[in-house]
């Protein structure tokens, strides 16, 4: 009888947090690949450092405008939502060992995970929420709501009562100015402050303000997983991507990186009308057996023309078969389940050992990924 691990620790140097992707073998090769390059260019420009520390004092409607300006100036190709370079390389190193056997990534038949998450920026933001919530609710969803807790005064009746109602809270930093990642020395005076507010809410989960991401300084956060990391997205201050479009651990975290184009840059930026580009990107993350994780924002679904769009979506959701909805939460407590089961080997067959392997089952690489699903 032989033993296989289902995933591996990338052999990284001395230092450094152990890292544990989705599949093993040359496939965990290349998302460690992704996952470095991502981690060396997550650094801000002068620009942009200079910009966040003059932030308070710009009026917000030319913030917007400088953003819409930046935003807009970005050469991107029509899939700019698509990894296609990671899926290109992906799909390659799957075809060199078509059949190693591996746990599918999702539980009790799922071919796919859906999860629903808010960043919550203003006090604007928070009255629109029970808004949004009773929307998803309508349709059967619970989502994860990022709170800021040193930006607005916080609801906290609000938020017990998201909880009553099977939501999830979750901390969105300390106070949003961009700067959280600036120095060490601010990131670990900030850091006991964010503990706090993860302790005082019972969260599980914590997501950088706009994404800025050092994993390494994270480990020293009371969090179970974090949301910062994404696939593809050039409109980021932090461009770039790790590409992987399934959960990792990072350290003692595991890593949710989000899928989904988040709605200010469609909405906002490129003034799309319609969930079209969410519902070609939900079918891309399907064909992947991958997790569609979304950021969307009260505070940018605050009209009618916005929400519309998003209820759209919302009821495309609904129409999809075999797609597990689950809060971040449980994505992250399912991950490190699944992290800790192995596959044993025995003359001619396979089985799956752990707890609980019932809910997991064996496929291979080329049935996860047929070739047909290239990007």
């Amino acid at each position: 009888m032989t033993t296989l691990a289902t995933t591996t620790d990338a052999p990284l140097s001395q230092g450094e947090m152990p890292l544990r992707f989705a599949f093993p073998g040359r496939a965990s090769d290349l998302m460690q690949q992704h996952f470095r390059r991502d981690a060396e260019d997550a650094c801000l420009s002068w620009k942009f450092r200079m910009y966040y520390r003059f932030r308070p004092w710009i009026p917000v409607p030319f913030r917007q405008l400088l953003q819409r300006g930046r935003n807009r100036s970005i050469d991107v190709a029509n899939d700019w939502f698509l990894p296609t370079n990671f899926t290109r390389a992906f799909h390659s190193t799957v075809s060199q060992d078509p059949d190693q056997q591996v746990i599918h990534p999702w539980p009790d038949q799922h071919q796919m995970a859906v999860c629903l998450t808010h960043d919550v920026e203003t006090d604007t933001g928070v009255g629109l929420v029970d808004r949004l919530a009773t929307l998803e609710e309508t349709l059967g969803f619970r989502s994860a709501w990022n709170f800021v807790p040193h930006k607005y005064k916080l609801d906290h009746g609000l938020i017990a009562d998201l909880q009553d109602r099977g939501h999830e809270i979750c901390v969105h930093g300390y106070n949003h100015d961009g700067r959280l990642f600036e120095s060490r020395r601010i990131f670990n005076h900030r850091m006991q402050h964010i503990n706090a507010a993860i302790r005082k809410f019972h969260s599980k989960g914590f997501r950088a303000p706009m994404v800025h991401r050092n994993l390494r300084w994270m480990q020293a956060l009371d969090a179970d997983y974090d949301a910062s990391c994404f696939d593809v997205d050039p409109f980021q201050a932090m461009s770039g991507g790790i590409g992987s479009m399934w959960p990792f651990i990072a350290g003692k975290l595991v890593e949710l990186p989000y899928t989904m184009p988040q709605d200010h840059t469609l909405l906002v930026t490129l003034g799309e009308t319609t969930p079209r580009i969410w519902i070609e990107k939900l079918a891309f993350l399907r064909q992947h057996s991958a997790m569609a994780l979304m950021i969307t924002h009260p505070d940018y679904l605050d009209t009618a023309a916005a929400l519309k769009v998003y209820d759209e979506f919302l009821k495309h959701l609904c129409e999809q078969s075999n797609a597990w909805s689950a809060l971040p939460q449980e994505i992250a407590q399912w991950w490190r389940t699944r992290d800790a089961m192995t596959i044993q080997l025995c003359d001619s067959s396979s089985t799956i050992t752990g707890d609980p392997a019932k809910r997991a089952r064996l496929t291979s690489m080329s049935s996860l990924f047929p070739t047909n699903a290239t990007g």
